[in-house]
């Protein structure tokens, strides 16, 4: 069953709570997405790296949402970045993750689902997201929000120097 939560924006205030998010997860996430900058897990250099992304001259480009259980604890996160118009429309590329204490119950899943619905409010026309090829748990998640593979070509990232091969997906909305 999927546990309860609530998508709320990242707000600078949350600093602390984030920064003990993602040092607790980090060894989870590791395993699948390249490691977090070490200012990550600092409060007061996260601070001022949230400043500048919600108050700096690029604000209002990029949406950050908290996933928050209804007793205020994080479980997750999901951001839409680099908004872009387009032919088609307001463009976006869509990231997620969910804390492993909240993960295999579809918390993802219905996360993603309501970012989708909150970009649509927001008149974003087309989201995006790149997933590494191994992860089939993501590519799930994608899968059933619609999310379908373009075959773009995209340069592999790296995992602990070990090259990792991204897909592109996308879905209109």
């Amino acid at each position: 069953m999927t546990p309860e939560f609530r998508l709320e924006p990242l707000e600078i205030e949350d600093a602390e709570a984030l920064a003990a998010f993602e040092m607790a997860s980090s060894d989870w996430f590791e395993r699948e997405v390249p490691p977090r900058p070490a200012g990550y897990f600092d409060p007061e250099t996260l601070r001022g790296f949230l400043r500048e992304l919600l108050e700096g001259p690029e604000a209002g480009r990029d949406r950050f949402y908290l996933v928050r259980s209804p007793g205020g604890e994080i479980m997750g996160r999901v951001n839409l970045t680099g908004l872009t118009e387009t032919p088609e429309g307001l463009c976006a590329e869509v990231g997620y993750r969910i804390g492993p204490d909240h993960a295999g119950r579809g918390l993802a899943k219905a996360a993603l689902a309501a970012a989708i619905a909150l970009a649509r409010d927001a008149g974003i026309a087309r989201l995006e997201a790149k997933v590494a090829t191994r992860n089939a748990a993501s590519i799930r998640v994608l899968e059933a929000n619609g999310f379908t593979p373009t075959g773009r070509d995209l340069p592999p990232a790296e995992l602990r120097g070990v090259p990792l091969q991204l897909l592109h997906y996308a879905r209109a909305i």
